[in-house]
């Protein structure tokens, strides 16, 4: 708290220089413009002694009325500021290089404002501003530049989950960075470094990932770069997780987290607790890992953020609770989930807009794609979710209901299956009668209909409908007859056309099979389909389903528990 009321006081204070033209102090005002960056960039982590030299340098630029070096000093002093104040600040320095016309100071007020965008979670402003400076950037005009743009699409990327274009980019920027000299550059190379570590975690490079961090952390040398060593610790921790190492992920994150805190990157912060919490799950300290998850809801709550890695906290949240039959904490983090996936589905549809029209490549039109799969499918990951847990006692009651009417309904048909089955098997099907035949109706000639009905008597007694790929035509040949004549018997005195005559034959022969032989009721369904004639196990389940109402599955288990039931039968 007394840190905070330190930084409003020094906000007021350089505010008040900046603009009432406060003298600085005489050591500092013969300094050169180079002398006040070194001292700039030397100060970072001293912020009171910062501001003093970036307020320096604006007031020297303005006494000398030289708006580049204005520009450069308000740009330094951004970092000192939240996006309110920050974006601010852009204002005063886009009038300054708009005036000039230049298009690489244009094209650094757009860099600026991304990563204040980026900075306050703003993505869609964020990548924005990057399409913007890309406009005015090229390799030509400042190359430097234009990789500090690359280095921003790549975390873009990194955002949205397009780890092997990430690498690509973030391994193009440390190797420009790597061989440059000063500070600037050193930071770029560590950036890119930590960033290329995480994208080599999200892939389960694991090793590929601790190397990374490894170097990063022998190449932070000096008080300046503690911070971005930090992270790197972090990164390993992280990185440990994945490798199974919660011992001692759970101390790396341990060691990363006060300084995290104390950056105030509530992101990193809320990051590092859920790993921590999900390594205490793992190592059986499940109380502990809650709390730890609790808190980063507590952030997530505060700040109204969430992002695809955060999003796993809830889940986790979820199968605790389901495990522990917490109906309401799991309502309560079923809600959370809900919440988070809307924040998620509109940052992901702002982007998709922006990268449409600002950025229509072959390359962003893919990932937009793909981007817009994963949006439909985590909707309905969330709507099912969220109708599970608001409901899910009355669902858990309708399902048992359901449950128990649709086993009483199968229990009954086969019982009935049963008492049909022994009835045929007892009282043999009487041959069909020739004088029955209206030869109206058929239009067929006494004779051929009794040789049909006679040959579809044999057909049926030698069990030739077993036959696999059987077609109506293979058996009219058979027949001596057509495929009409045949088709008009088989509709006129069976009642149904060749495929439902074939099938009820084929179901009828299963039923009795497998109730009268205990070996072929050990069989697989595609085995007893291939030796009942059906093409595939699907259409022999189906057949058998249509014409019995149950599954020849749920019949075979329903034989082997009542054994009786066939004894009485």
């Amino acid at each position: 708290m007394k840190s905070y009321y330190l930084f409003i006081l020094l906000l007021y204070n350089f505010c008040a220089i900046a603009q009432n033209g406060i003298k600085t102090p005489d050591s500092l005002e013969d300094k050169s413009y180079d002398e006040l960056i070194s001292r700039i960039n030397d100060s970072k982590q001293d912020s009171i002694l910062n501001l003093i030299y970036i307020n320096t340098y604006i007031q020297k630029s303005k006494k000398e009325n030289d708006p580049e070096h204005l520009m450069i000093g308000y740009r330094k002093a951004l970092i000192h500021f939240k996006e309110e104040v920050a974006l601010k600040y852009t204002d005063s320095i886009a009038k300054i290089a708009f005036s000039l016309g230049d298009d690489m100071l244009i094209g650094r007020l757009y860099i600026d404002k991304a990563i204040i965008y980026y900075t306050s979670k703003n993505y869609e402003k964020c990548l924005s501003n990057y399409l913007l400076a890309d406009k005015y950037i090229n390799e030509e005009n400042d190359i430097y530049t234009q990789y500090k743009i690359k280095y921003g699409i790549a975390n873009m990327k990194l955002y949205l989950g397009y780890f092997d274009e990430a690498i690509s980019l973030f391994s193009e920027c440390s190797e420009f960075y790597k061989n440059r000299e000063g500070y600037n550059n050193s930071q770029g190379y560590l950036y890119s470094l930590r960033s290329l570590g995480r994208c080599y975690n999200q892939i389960k490079e694991y090793e590929k990932c601790t190397e990374i961090n490894n170097l990063g952390i022998e190449k932070c040398i000096g008080k300046k770069y503690d911070l971005i060593k930090t992270y790197f610790v972090q990164s390993e921790g992280i990185n440990q997780y994945g490798k199974k190492n919660y011992a001692k992920s759970i101390d790396l994150l341990k060691t990363s987290l006060p300084r995290i805190i104390e950056n105030d990157d509530f992101l990193n912060v809320a990051i590092n607790y859920m790993y921590l919490g999900k390594s205490y799950i793992k190592s059986e300290k499940e109380e502990i890992g809650i709390t730890l998850l609790q808190k980063v809801d507590s952030i997530l709550q505060k700040h109204n953020y969430a992002n695809l890695d955060l999003r796993q906290t809830y889940e986790d949240f979820i199968n605790y609770y389901k495990k522990k039959g917490d109906l309401e904490n799991q309502l309560l983090y079923t809600n959370r989930l809900l919440d988070a996936d809307k924040i998620l589905e509109k940052n992901y549809k702002d982007l998709i807009s922006t990268i449409h029209k600002e950025y229509d490549t072959a390359e962003l039109v893919a990932s937009k794609d793909n981007l817009e799969k994963t949006l439909k499918r985590n909707k309905i990951i969330s709507y099912t979710i969220y109708g599970l847990s608001s409901i899910i006692i009355l669902i858990i009651t309708y399902m048992l209901i359901a449950n128990y009417k649709k086993q009483k309904v199968y229990k009954q048909k086969y019982e009935e299956l049963i008492a049909k089955t022994s009835e045929r098997e007892k009282q043999p099907e009487e041959p069909v009668q020739i004088t029955k035949v209206v030869t109206d109706e058929l239009d067929i000639n006494k004779d051929i209909v009794f040789k049909i009905l006679k040959g579809l008597e044999a057909f049926e007694n030698k069990e030739e409908y077993l036959g696999i790929g059987l077609t109506q035509s293979a058996l009219a040949e058979e027949l001596d007859t057509n495929t009409t004549y045949l088709s008009k018997v088989i509709n006129h005195y069976k009642g149904k056309n060749f495929n439902s005559y074939l099938n009820e034959l084929r179901v009828n022969h299963a039923v009795s099979l497998l109730k009268n032989s205990p070996t072929h009721r050990r069989y697989t369904i595609k085995a007893l389909a291939e030796e009942l004639g059906f093409s595939n196990p699907r259409s022999f389940s189906d057949a058998f389903f249509s014409q019995t109402g149950i599954k020849p599955s749920y019949f075979i288990k329903q034989i082997e528990k009542e054994p009786d039931l066939l004894m009485s039968a």
